[in-house]
């Protein structure tokens, strides 16, 4: 979501917007309502004369439809647009003489966000994931939840799903993996926990988000196959609706196959609808709306403003361009939901100034960072640390500059914090430990002086590239600083010699980057910073407006808009600075036992991707210095994605901490020395080099001439590094740990299935070391090769914790759907060998339980159909036929045909809904009367056929019609 914090640039303009020209959710002063206004509701709300639908004993729809037929259109109008960014970054207005409270929504995926304070930073999603833990998923929403309804806030923007196609992605950090199984099983968990606590999750953002380079515009113009999307870009977003029932899900900044997607029917009608029977709300990324076509096409709250649902929808719907059932639709969406999580009768007690974060929340934090730590290298045993050990800290995100989490929507305001350095020597003991910095910090960098540059780059205006020429007085490496302090989304680019060396947009916490660099004395070097406009051509058409009427609101608004402008700024480091930093590190080091490193890549944000996968700074060179001086070096990595490590070879050992949130030296210390065992797997998968990626070229990204080219296809994470025989620096799945696990005793329950019933495999895990320990335990599927899929991918984990010499038989069932590939227009499966493999990573070196198994005869294109009149009339009986096709070469058994339909309708079958058996060559019709209910708001609504082929096993089809005239 592109916002910055609560007291920044947009919040405060959106405010003056609102307020200085008088504008409501529709675009104009809202007359008084033609109904009396009710006096003020109690807290507690019970149902009255004047709001019967506050009786919580009547069905939802039934609620929905008393309210709606009590509701104007400005009434409608008010809950599909945003009233700006105070105090919550996303509020709908309270209409309090029908008894509707306000809605508000506040980022984000890793606790509560947006400047709002006296919250729990939580570990990135990075974290949840590699800790394989369903569990502590569910507990980490827990926390999110519970954080946000202290604040007051409705609905919680998160959890982030989008799969990790790409590295560099600058929002890496706060989704999950690039595992779609994996995101997706974190994810109901996740969400589940977020909506325990009353609060409506808003899983984000759909689809086809994967970076942030042109988003928004028309140049970051997806092209992807149908094929990826429905098998890679999709499944964690199916999982949310079908399995977590997610009360929202918000709509991304993509352009996908020639629509945005928050104007998108495929996206938002056919798939999310129809053919997943979503039933919750959609709201648009902030500003993600680009026309009033996005009404129809799915999007059901436009986010921050009314710019496109606000007065263009309300002259679209009395002009007839789009029917009052659609607006209708919107607003029934939003309050079935509301209705849902008992907004309308629930005291509200959070507020944005109230304490949300407790003793317990920390807790939480910790052990969900602990348990993500992922440990990569231990040579030598060297892990963990003796409290005998004398011990050199070293680094600046040890102590000096400190990385807690990643940036723009996803950051939040820590209550307290622990820093690396803090927490060794708080756990420490009888070890001895000393801290050097060995490298300046960002803010520590010097301006570059004038008689070095061509001209000063600071006070330029937003928009233009603006290019000075650096002559360096020596030959050497330099750190090279980049800041922007406008805190506005103004992404800012620093280029040398047409090199992108740093994407930086200015948002909180982090506003200066730096990155080292080799320059010759005497040779002249262009370096050229471009910033975008950070203002959405949205919001500057009403800007415009104001501004030409002139008087106190132009005024305001070009007082704010110079104040805002960002004053990009460049510094440097000397190599002089740089040989006596690294001098004092290695001079550390070799005094020492034992060298810890600490490391981080401050730079992973919303609003700008990574220019590569380097470190920033020159920490590569200060931990080639302390490797090369002691041999008993540990490296720790505080970055939400994975980084290439040229030095790997010469540490002792290796830890990846993620983003561990506020109690990071805590995180640390209990690892370090052994409190806790490094047990997490990441996630994803760590590339050798940016060339090895599958998004690597230009063209994939981050796209030429204004198009994402999405040609590797299922491709994506170790699916591309097996298929393409490519050895990554560290595979997917991969972690160790101060113990050894064996594996043994792998069985199938059968050698043949039958394409309708799971399969059932079990095996044994042995803690075969001297420590307990956990591991995670992986099953992987490989298809028939006809299929076109992957070698293997991820079907089943268990996250298992063994005593020394313990043993557990863990069970996985391989769903019918796991052996599913996506065919032209439907989901299919092939007769042949499967092949399963069973360990704790991706690499086949890792898998040493192998077995395989066979399916004869496949269902194959059998698919559900729904054959109905298009338009219902409120209280009349309609027949609608469900089929299911006669596709496919498997003969069925027990087939049960049902149909769904919105709550309040009557569904009556009109004769048989199940066959014992269906052979190949026969399909299958049944026969329902369909009522819906009588004094029913006009309003468009999917109706869901549903063919069970086994408990498990299962096709479906949706079918919009439209409700009244």
């Amino acid at each position: 979501m592109s916002h910055p914090n609560a007291k920044s640039f947009f919040a405060v303009l959106t405010s003056l917007l609102f307020s200085l020209a008088g504008m409501t959710a529709w675009g104009v002063t809202r007359p008084a309502p033609a109904h009396a206004p009710a006096a003020k509701p109690p807290a507690h709300r019970r149902a009255s004369a004047a709001c019967p639908w506050l009786n919580p004993h009547l069905p939802i729809a039934r609620r929905v439809a008393m309210l709606m037929r009590k509701m104007s259109l400005a009434d409608e109008l008010n809950m599909v647009a945003g009233h700006g960014m105070r105090p919550y970054v996303g509020n709908i207005s309270p209409i309090p003489a029908l008894c509707i409270p306000a809605l508000t929504l506040e980022d984000g995926p890793n606790g509560v966000g947006d400047g709002l304070t006296k919250v729990t930073q939580l570990p990135s999603g990075a974290s949840v994931a590699a800790s394989f833990s369903r569990r502590l998923a569910y507990k980490y929403g827990q926390v999110v939840g519970a954080e946000q309804a202290a604040k007051g806030s409705d609905v919680d923007l998160g959890p982030t799903v989008n799969i990790l196609r790409d590295p560099r992605w600058g929002r890496e950090f706060e989704s999950l993996s690039e595992d779609p199984f994996l995101a997706a099983q974190i994810d109901i968990a996740e969400i589940r926990g977020i909506q325990s606590q009353g609060t409506i999750a808003q899983v984000k953002h759909f689809a086809a988000y994967n970076q942030e380079t042109n988003r928004n515009t028309p140049e970051d113009q997806v092209s992807v196959s149908l094929r990826a999307l429905h098998e890679i870009h999709f499944p964690a977003f199916r999982a949310a609706v079908r399995k977590a029932h997610v009360g929202s899900l918000m709509c991304s900044y993509s352009t996908v196959n020639g629509e945005y997607s928050c104007q998108n029917p495929f996206l938002l009608t056919r798939v999310l609808r129809r053919e997943w029977n979503f039933d919750g709300f959609v709201t648009s990324d902030w500003f993600a709306v680009h026309s009033v076509s996005a009404a129809p096409a799915g999007t059901d709250m436009e986010q921050p403003m009314n710019t496109f649902l606000g007065p263009k929808l309300r002259h679209a719907v009395t002009s007839g361009a789009i029917p009052r059932a659609v607006l209708n639709t919107m607003a029934a969406r939003i309050l079935t939901q509301m209705f849902r999580f008992h907004l309308f009768n629930r005291r509200r007690t959070g507020s944005v100034t109230a304490r949300a974060t407790t003793p317990a929340h920390r807790a939480l934090s910790t052990q969900v960072a602990e348990a993500g730590v992922v440990l990569l290298k231990n040579q030598g045993h060297l892990l963990p640390l003796r409290a005998s050990a004398n011990i050199a800290v070293i680094g600046p995100a040890a102590s000096a500059q400190v990385t807690y989490g990643g940036g723009g929507s996803a950051h939040v305001i820590p209550s307290s914090t622990i820093s690396p350095l803090a927490g060794i020597e708080a756990v420490a003991g009888r070890a001895r430990v000393t801290y050097t910095q060995g490298l300046p910090t960002d803010a520590q960098l010097t301006p570059i002086p004038a008689a070095d540059l061509s001209a000063p780059p600071a006070g330029q205006k937003l928009g233009g590239p603006v290019t000075v020429t650096l002559t360096p007085p020596t030959t050497g490496t330099y750190i090279i600083g980049f800041s922007n302090n406008c805190h506005c989304y103004s992404n800012a680019s620093l280029a040398m010699d047409g090199k992108l060396l740093l994407n930086n947009p200015g948002t909180p916490p982090v506003t200066t980057y730096s990155v080292a660099v080799h320059l010759n004395r005497g040779q002249a070097y262009r370096l050229t910073i471009n910033r975008t406009n950070p203002i959405p051509p949205q919001m500057m058409k009403q800007i415009k407006k104001l501004l030409a009427a002139g008087g106190k609101q132009a005024r305001a608004i070009r007082k704010m808009m110079r104040a805002a402008s960002p004053a990009a700024s460049l510094t440097w480091a000397t190599p002089a600075t740089l040989r006596s930093d690294l001098r004092q590190a290695v001079q550390a080091a070799k005094s020492a036992k034992v060298a810890v490193v600490v490391v981080a890549d401050d730079t992973e944000t919303e609003g700008a991707d990574r220019a590569g996968l380097h470190l920033p700074s020159a920490q590569d060179a200060l931990i080639s210095a302390v490797a090369g001086a002691n041999p008993h070096t540990v490296v720790v990595v505080e970055a939400g994605a994975p980084v290439v490590m040229p030095w790997r070879a010469k540490v002792s050992s290796l830890l990846d901490a993620w983003y561990p949130g506020q109690t990071n030296g805590t995180v640390l210390a209990n690892v370090l020395f052994g409190k806790f065992d490094p047990s997490g797997h990441l996630p994803v998968t760590f590339p050798r080099r940016l060339a090895d990626v599958p998004a690597a070229s230009a063209a994939r990204f981050p796209g030429i001439h204004g198009k994402v080219d999405y040609s590797e296809g299922i491709l994506i994470g170790y699916r591309w590094y097996d298929a393409r025989h490519i050895q990554p620096l560290f595979p997917f799945g991969f972690g160790l740990s101060y113990t050894h696990f064996r594996f043994s005793g792998l069985r199938l329950s059968r050698k043949a299935v039958d394409g309708v019933t799971p399969l059932q495999v079990s095996a044994r895990i042995t803690n075969a070391g001297h420590v307990a320990g956990a591991d995670v335990v992986q099953l992987y599927l490989g298809l028939p090769a006809a299929t076109g899929e992957p070698p293997r991918q991820l079907v089943g984990f268990q996250r298992v914790a063994l005593a020394p010499g313990q043993s557990k038989v863990v069970h996985f069932a391989v769903q019918p759907r796991d052996e599913w590939w996506w065919r032209n227009r439907g989901w299919s499966e092939n007769a042949g060998t499967y092949h399963l493999y069973l360990g704790d990573s991706s690499a086949l070196a890792n898998l040493p339980l192998t077995a395989s198994y066979q399916m004869k005869q496949a269902i194959g294109g059998r698919e559900v159909t729904i054959a109905s009149q298009k338009s219902f009339q409120p209280g009349v009986r309609a027949v609608v036929n469900v089929a299911l096709g006669a596709g496919g070469n498997e003969t069925l058994h027990g087939v049960h045909l049902t149909l769904r339909a919105p709550g309040g309708w009557r569904v009556v079958p009109l004769g048989s809904v199940t066959r014992a058996t269906l052979t190949p060559a026969q399909g299958f019709t049944a026969q329902f009367a369909v009522t819906p209910p009588a004094g029913a708001v006009s309003q468009y609504v999917t109706l869901s056929g549903t063919a069970a082929l086994s408990s498990h096993a299962r096709r479906r089809a949706g079918e919009t019609v439209k409700l009244g005239s």
